[in-house]
């Protein structure tokens, strides 16, 4: 496996586009003008011009933000206009004036925040039919898919009392590389029905790595919540190597009528089997890759949502504050795939350049030349597809085959667990 989000922005500059020279009247973010090896996707065919593209693009000019507004609260990835420049919010916030708190607004171009979507989705596609043929190669598996920590819910009358306490898992995954633990879902039991927040931390880092809205609908029972790529990477582009990874809520700031329920369980030694045959199996299947420890911090604030002392955690192993998990282990290629990302370079290329070429051909308002002259859309499938009536197979599609073909993946030695072998990285041979 891989994780798209994470690897689209460790990929994201292998090339890079070049800035318009005339940048007076328009010109793309700094960001996406960045090539880590000095080739850019102009360079991949003749047709990839900013122009081009942006012939394609969706005509932001009549899209109108929202003003700012002093009195409304925004949330992280809301936008507005002030000053004839759009923002968009990087921390929650109120009252807190765009051009003067740059730690809470960032400046953001729609056609380049576009543009970096029609680039990652390039990247991610490319990954993906490499992806595939390496797995028809058996070269990728999963280690542990989809167990629950626990079977069964606590009992009704057996609450919590909300105090001023941070209380949550310290989650400690296995520390090898190319292991990665993914929470599929998040179960929370709750007396009583209101919403508040979890928080994903890492021991690395000082912000919340996550924040998770709950709302809790189902009084007394369990509620699932399905996440969508919530991964505990060993090491990453956002945490270090190791660390501890931690789950946790403010019992301070959810609501008073809202009290957990408690699984009554050790969590310090495995489930007895003869009580519990099918939990003591589980517990087999995920301790290995995985340890998991209850604890609270008494009296610990996290009114700003910034981590706190972990020296002050009191690990308390016969709670698990009304929280359970689903998880699946699996290997995981990404940092291989980022570290190698100088091999992949041709190959994101090309398939950027196919992507682009064959949304030309379909888009009725694309045209180019010096004259604003229609480009004919078999002319434009000529590029992609080739002359499919010569002897000799061309084309970018062709390009892309061959490329793939060029590259494969040794995934031995990714980590101890996944593989006992010296890991190779990714190799060429002949096409």
């Amino acid at each position: 496996m891989y994780r798209p989000t994470d690897l689209s922005a460790g990929l994201l500059n292998v090339l890079g586009w070049r800035q318009y020279f005339d940048t007076s009247e328009f010109s793309i973010a700094d960001s996406l003008t960045v090539s880590e090896f000095g080739q850019y996707f102009q360079d991949i065919h003749a047709l990839l011009t900013l122009d081009n593209v942006k012939a394609i693009a969706p005509d932001f000019k009549r899209i109108t933000l929202a003003a700012w507004d002093e009195t409304a609260q925004y949330r992280v990835g809301d936008r507005v206009s002030f000053l004839t420049k759009d923002y968009r919010v990087k921390i929650d916030n109120l009252n807190k004036q765009p051009d003067i708190n740059p730690n809470d607004w960032e400046l953001f171009d729609s056609f380049s925040e576009w543009l970096e979507q029609k680039t990652k989705a390039s990247i991610l596609k490319a990954v993906q039919n490499f992806w595939s043929q390496n797995i028809t190669e058996n070269t990728a598996k999963n280690i542990l898919e989809s167990k629950t920590l626990f079977d069964g819910a606590g009992r009704l009358t057996d609450t919590i009392a909300a105090d001023e306490n941070l209380v949550g898992f310290e989650l400690v995954c296995a520390r090898a590389k190319g292991v990665t633990v993914r929470i599929d879902k998040i179960g929370l039991q709750f007396k009583g029905t209101g919403t508040f927040n979890l928080y994903l931390m890492h021991s690395s880092q000082k912000e919340p790595i996550k924040t998770i809205p709950i709302t809790i609908t189902n009084d007394n029972g369990m509620q699932w919540f399905t996440q969508d790529e919530l991964y505990l990477p060993y090491l990453s582009d956002s945490v270090d190597a190791g660390g501890s990874w931690y789950l946790v809520y403010d019992k301070a700031n959810i609501p008073v009528e809202l009290l957990a329920v408690n699984k009554s369980k050790d969590w310090s030694k495995e489930p007895c089997s003869g009580c519990n045959q099918s939990e003591a199996t589980a517990f087999a299947s995920w301790s290995r890759y995985l340890e998991v420890h209850p604890f609270k911090v008494p009296g610990g604030e996290f009114i700003t949502g910034e981590m706190w002392d972990v020296v002050d955690n009191l690990y308390t192993y016969s709670t698990n504050y009304g929280i359970n998990l689903q998880i699946t282990i699996e290997c995981d290629i990404t940092d291989v795939l980022i570290e190698q990302r100088k091999s992949l370079q041709n190959v994101i290329g090309l398939q950027l350049a196919a992507d682009m070429i064959r949304e030309f051909a379909y888009n009725p308002n694309y045209k180019i030349g010096r004259q604003q002259q229609n480009f004919s859309r078999l002319e434009l499938l000529y590029e992609l597809d080739g002359d499919s009536r010569g002897m000799k197979r061309s084309g970018i599609l062709w390009e892309l085959t061959k490329a793939m073909k060029a590259i494969s993946l040794d995934m031995k030695g990714v980590s101890r667990i996944c593989f006992p072998c010296s890991n190779g990285g990714i190799k060429y041979r002949t096409a």
